[in-house]
């Protein structure tokens, strides 16, 4: 089998492996937690900052609907739960206030960034589930694809990465070790979104400050990181396929989490859609213009490092410096020594011919010369 095929059957295989993961975890969750939809996204503003937009939230079912804890924050529950009226729009707010009357029981809910509590009481029947967890922002890769220019960029760099062979020159063999050390760029990003479980304002003017400050770090690291990777891996493959994923389940919920505290445009206004969450499966929705804001937003903070990757790993195949010796740096390889210069080739002596300057007047006479001894 060519081996161009075989790698790209090996990339095609990894990415249908990560996709079995993500739909074989939701049907593992909707068995543990007990919901239809265990994994939604928060697309409103409506909880910041105890809910971010962009979050995963895991939703577990409530065994007894009748009897959820209310009160303000943080006591009251939070809740996931159809609007009434409605029958695809789901709302995550909290309960403050339980309302019984006619035999049934009601909640008034209340987002944690909202002046006032929302105008209808929610029937308990109405109540899917309650928030156990979340994960900050990673939840923007998966509304970003949701759209169709958000889905064909995804597939872009996923073509970029797959087929960057057939349009750089051929690999070259590396030289030195891989060093751990130049994944430390790589980390930045992961941690940044980690860390707004704990860094997260109290109010949504401190939280913009600390989501800007910190996600734009994260992505000038990563520019650095689009130089190094290159540079650090051995193998080409392995370092392209180590970048497309740190660049779209990490970079690109940073850059759509920059554009929302930028632009103040949340992903319910990416889309036709209602509510506050939307479920974590894969479908296409019909765009707003208010997304093309964003997507031109999240192009001017990816590309720029997508094109230092590329440009790296071009010059890093062809040998240029100072690329080479950052290389050499990177994997702690001995600079390269330069070629020595030929040496000319050694010519014989001349041989020198001596003309006798000796008078023959003076040659020894018959007389004078040594007789040869007689046997």
């Amino acid at each position: 089998m060519d081996p161009r095929i075989r790698e790209l059957l090996k990339y095609g295989v990894a990415f249908a492996v990560m996709v079995m993961v993500f739909f074989g975890g939701s049907y593992i969750l909707k068995g543990v937690l007990g919901t239809e939809y265990p994994m939604m996204v928060v697309v409103s503003q409506s909880m910041v900052p105890t809910l971010g937009v962009g979050d995963y939230i895991f939703v577990a079912q409530i065994g007894d609907a009748t009897q959820i804890p209310v009160g303000a924050n943080p006591d009251g529950e939070i809740i996931v739960f159809l609007k009434p009226g409605t029958t695809d729009e789901y709302i995550v707010h909290r309960a403050i206030r339980k309302v019984t009357g006619d035999g049934r029981v009601s909640y008034v809910t209340k987002g944690d960034n909202n002046l006032s509590a929302d105008g209808m009481p929610v029937p308990s029947g109405n109540v899917m589930g309650k928030v156990v967890g979340h994960v900050p922002i990673i939840g923007y890769f998966s509304l970003f694809i949701k759209t169709m220019r958000g889905f064909g960029l995804v597939i872009g760099f996923m073509a970029l990465t797959f087929f960057i062979d057939y349009v750089l020159p051929a690999k070259k063999p590396g030289a030195g070790r891989f060093s751990v050390l130049s994944l430390v760029p790589l980390l930045v990003a992961p941690l940044v979104a980690a860390g707004y479980w704990f860094f997260t304002g109290t109010t949504e003017a401190e939280s913009r400050n600390i989501h800007l400050m910190l996600d734009n770090v994260a992505i000038a690291v990563w520019y650095l990181a689009c130089l190094i990777v290159p540079l650090a891996f051995h193998d080409d493959d392995t370092g392209a396929m180590v970048w497309l994923y740190h660049l779209v389940l990490i970079m690109l919920p940073i850059a759509c989490d920059i554009t929302w505290w930028a632009k103040m445009i949340t992903p319910s206004m990416w889309w036709v859609q209602t509510g506050g969450t939307v479920s974590a499966n894969w479908f296409l929705m019909t765009e707003q213009p208010a997304f093309s804001t964003v997507f031109d937003s999240v192009l001017r903070s990816l590309i720029p490092g997508v094109v230092i990757f590329v440009v790296t790993l071009y010059a890093k195949r062809r040998g240029w410096e100072p690329f080479t010796s950052w290389e050499r740096t990177l994997r702690g390889s001995p600079p390269e020594l330069p070629a020595e210069e030929p040496q000319p080739e050694a010519q014989p002596a001349p041989v020198e011919t001596q003309t006798s300057t000796e008078d023959p007047a003076t040659e020894p006479s018959e007389e004078t010369k040594p007789e040869n001894a007689q046997g």
